[in-house]
């Protein structure tokens, strides 16, 4: 079995891979509708309702980085829905519009500052498989 290594997924906003990411995760919701009734015998039922999705991630604060976190305050200070995509680019990709609604800056003693965000999706997201 062969298993993806964490490297090679990369994050990337209109085309361009965040640099200097350390980490990102993708997640995905689908909320519950109970249409249990009270002659199911106790058996909870339910049916699929809407769906949510976000991407997540965080790294080092490159300033001369090609896509970095200069970028990303920009398009938070306007609101832009942005086209993201996560992925290797050969064996699992996802994409979406989304907004990024979360971003964080960390400056610690003695250490490398850091940034953080999360890129709500908005609408469906899809998913390419090779």
């Amino acid at each position: 079995m062969a298993v993806i290594n964490g490297n090679d997924i990369g994050v990337y906003v209109g085309g361009q891979l965040i640099g200097c990411l350390t980490g990102s995760t993708f997640s995905a919701t689908r909320e519950e509708i109970d249409v249990t009734c009270k002659d199911n015998a106790g058996a909870k039922q339910v049916l699929p309702g809407g769906s949510s999705a976000t991407v997540s991630f965080e790294g080092l604060w490159n300033p001369s980085g090609a896509y970095n976190f200069g970028d990303l305050v920009d398009i938070h200070l306007a609101g832009t829905k942005v086209n993201i995509k996560m992925g290797d680019n050969t064996t699992l990709t996802f994409f979406a519009e989304a907004y990024l609604n979360q971003l964080e800056f960390s400056a610690p003693l003695n250490a490398g500052s850091t940034f953080s965000g999360t890129f709500t999706v908005t609408g469906a997201w899809t998913k390419s498989e090779t």
